[in-house]
């Protein structure tokens, strides 16, 4: 098995697939009315996923994003099992953005949950297609033949054929429909632990990540931008010209303050013939900024009001009164209360932002570690005034994305710089341009107030949150948190409360804000689970014991709000049976030393269940995480070593994010700058850590990607309130 990916631009897609003797499949959703098309489609139509050529080499085009998720051996795997291929002989390409795959957006942990149904379905036709190919040849019923690891078999004579030598009389065979495929038991690859196919050429070095890729003439800038949002260039001192490698110094305009959307900041561009000039002469530049309403913008003034914002009512979420909290509360009682808060996050993948692009009077030619190559080709076409027909855009590897690379402002600049200087650039940021000009995952304030009964189990559960929107990015004058926002861990409590109201407040701010990785679940799964703790300490209850009280024995949530898709809502039963899971897995009554926590946190994000429990203590003054333990519940998977290190990477993205996540603005602009004051968490730093995986029982497929982010810091926070007796509320966590 190996991936294509990195073919040369010379080698297109469409000459590939005009290969004669190829038997090609398309399926786009629906399924079942892609089949009807791919019958009167050419084995040559381009919008394809499945080709197999008369050397039998079988090549799966993957029109998703890879950032390391492992996504393209994924969606080999589900068309290879159903073909029941030879692994060996799979390969895999790399589509170019184009509507006619669907939905390419790689984000929001969907890419197996939107394309599991039909990708089996395009294996399992293709294999029958081979069946009635080989069938037809030996005259025999096709019943009476099978597929079996590349082969057709016909059991009573003992022929066989290749599927390389079946290929192109399959080809001419038509479609068919609702064709039967594998029981679980049957699965080859599917479910299965399988090395990435990229693996091997990203530990050789051999990988084309965004800045690996190379046009011939290809120029290189770096963007010079102002520190605050919406600045433009007043002035440039003194200027260099002349200098060797140099070629040009531009002034792009800054963003304008309504559409297009992820449109470039804007700054002063320094393009060069190679990258080190480009840096060199950028970080000598005096540049003179032109003000902006964003310019007095302060990180700190705007979590104070987020504070005052959720200690007032707010807006409440339809359909989420439940019951009267005010005549709960006046009645008396045990009563916690508290407030919890997240700081602004920067997404700071490995590999910062960089794009090329070669514009031309024919059209123009991007490649880019994007996440969502399609809606790219559409914001350059529309960049640009031309038809997107004209527009090709081709991810590369993606060294780590986390939600950035799903707005390609950079891509943009490379297409205007391109436009410009009629030649292929490439546009390469800085670490300090990732950390200072992101597109931040919000900053947020939740107050939690409850007033319980002896068992510590809520009698009235009065709950709101405040933070900056995303789409204050989409429109001038959006603020209030959007349902879908609010759907992420805040409206879909899974406690049995009788009295319960739900309230949230926006406010604008003054940088970008972002999705990244897990979304507002981040603050929401923090401060519902940080909470549910303190409901237990406030009894004397057992932290695990007392979580499950609060959940029903069985049943789906009926959720306020934005309810989740048909048959994806929350279980009760899943959500204990990771609970349990994790419990067993910690070993959550054995005794632990003095000084040593455990703390436990559960949540219900992107479909999937997840349940951990950290090991922590204090060690020198800071916190310790010694061993980590997941449950996770993602219904049917397809690799269950990427869901393994899924998890062991949300541990270590998610303690990043709870020890050192503050990005801080003071006068407009971002103070942190790289590594040094934005660290990450370190090798020595990361646990132990051990994921055991729920079996699938036919459930249907959920995300891996995000869902293991949220429990972890809450699981911190609390195993430190176990090991010390202190409670944070805050994060970053301050020793």
């Amino acid at each position: 098995m190996k991936s294509i990916a990195n073919l040369s631009p010379e080698i297109s897609r469409r000459h590939f697939l005009g290969v004669s003797g190829t038997l090609v499949l398309g399926a786009c959703l629906p399924v079942r009315g892609a089949f009807a098309q791919a019958q009167a489609a050419a084995a040559f139509e381009p919008n394809l996923f499945l080709a197999i050529d008369g050397a039998g080499t079988v090549r799966v085009t993957a029109h998703r994003s890879e950032m390391g998720q492992g996504i393209r051996t994924a969606l080999a795997q589900v068309v290879a099992d159903e073909l029941d291929a030879d692994w060996s002989r799979v390969e895999v390409t790399q589509a170019e953005g184009d509507e006619k795959y669907g939905n390419q957006n790689t984000d929001g942990s969907v890419s197996i949950l939107l394309n599991y149904d039909r990708l089996r379905a395009t294996g399992a036709s293709a294999r029958l297609m081979l069946r009635q190919a080989a069938a037809d040849r030996w005259g025999v019923n096709v019943e009476s033949v099978s597929a079996v690891n590349h082969k057709v078999i016909h059991a009573a004579t003992g022929r066989r054929l290749d599927y390389g030598e079946l290929a192109a009389d399959a080809a001419q065979l038509p479609v068919p429909e609702d064709t039967p495929q594998k029981n679980e038991a049957e699965h080859r690859y599917i479910g299965k632990p399988v090395v990435h196919v990229d693996a091997g050429d990203i530990a050789r070095g051999q990988g084309t990540f965004g800045a690996d890729y190379r046009m011939p003439n290809m120029a290189t800038a770096v963007v010079v931008r102002c520190p605050w949002l919406g600045g433009g260039v007043k002035a440039i001192a003194n200027p260099p010209s002349g200098e060797p490698g140099l070629i040009s110094i531009e002034a792009l305009p800054p963003a304008p303050s309504a559409g297009p959307i992820f449109a470039p900041l804007g700054g002063v561009a320094v393009v060069a013939e190679d990258t080190w000039t480009a840096i060199r002469i950028a970080q000598g530049l005096e540049i003179e900024w032109t003000d902006s309403p964003n310019r007095s913008f302060d990180s700190e003034a705007l979590r104070q009001s987020l504070r005052e914002a959720v200690m007032k009512p707010g807006t409440p979420v339809p359909g989420s009164g439940k019951g009267d909290v005010d005549a709960a509360f006046a009645e008396g009682g045990t009563e916690v209360s508290a407030i919890y808060e997240t700081s602004f996050l920067a997404h700071a993948p490995m590999e910062p932002p960089v794009a090329v692009a070669a514009v031309s009077e024919s059209g123009c030619v991007v490649h880019a570690p994007l996440q969502d190559p399609q809606s790219a080709r559409g914001l350059i076409a529309g960049y640009l005034g031309i038809d997107p027909g004209s527009v090709s855009v081709t991810p590369t590897l993606l060294g780590g994305a986390f939600g950035r690379k799903s707005k390609p402002d950079f891509a943009l600049e490379a297409v205007e710089l391109s436009k410009r200087l009629k030649r292929p650039v490439r546009v390469q940021w800085l670490r300090e341009d990732d950390i200072r000009h992101d597109y931040y995952h919000a900053a947020a304030v939740q107050h939690h107030r409850a007033v319980v009964d002896d068992e510590g189990k809520p009698k009235a559960w009065l709950q709101r949150s405040a933070f900056p929107s995303i789409t204050t990015v989409f429109a001038a004058q959006a603020a209030a948190p959007a349902p879908f926002e609010l759907e992420q861990g805040f409206s879909n409590l899974p406690y049995a409360v009788e009295n319960q109201r739900m309230e949230s407040a926006g406010l604008r701010p003054g940088v970008r804000i972002g999705w990244l990785r897990s979304v507002c679940n981040v603050f929401h799964g923090f401060s519902a689970n940080v909470f549910a703790d303190e409901l237990a300490a406030a009894v004397g209850r057992d932290p695990i014991e007392h979580r499950l009280a609060m959940i029903p024995e069985s049943g789906k949530l009926q959720q306020p709000g934005m309810p989740a898709p048909e048959g994806h809502e929350l279980d009760f039963g899943r959500l204990r049976e990771v609970i349990k899971r994790v419990r067993k897995l910690a070993e959550w009554d054995r005794p632990r030393p003095e000084g040593v926590g455990l703390g436990f946190a559960v949540h219900h994000s992107f479909r999937s269940y997840v349940a951990t429990v950290l090991e922590a203590s204090m060690v020198n003054g800071r916190p310790r995480v010694s061993n980590a333990y997941v449950a996770l519940d993602c219904g049917t998977y397809v690799n269950s070593d990427t869901c393994a290190a899924q998890m062991e990477g949300a541990v270590v993205f998610g303690l990043s994010l709870a020890l050192y996540g503050d990005i801080g603005m003071k006068d407009g602009a971002v103070v942190q700058s790289n590594f040094h004051d934005y660290p990450m968490l370190r090798i020595a730093e990361a646990p132990a850590t051990q994921v055991e995986l729920v079996p699938a029982q036919g459930r249907l497929p959920a995300g891996v990607g995000e869902p293991g982010v949220p429990p972890v810091a809450p699981a911190l926070v609390n195993a430190l309130y176990a090991a010390t007796g202190t409670r944070h509320r805050a994060l970053p966590i301050r020793a």
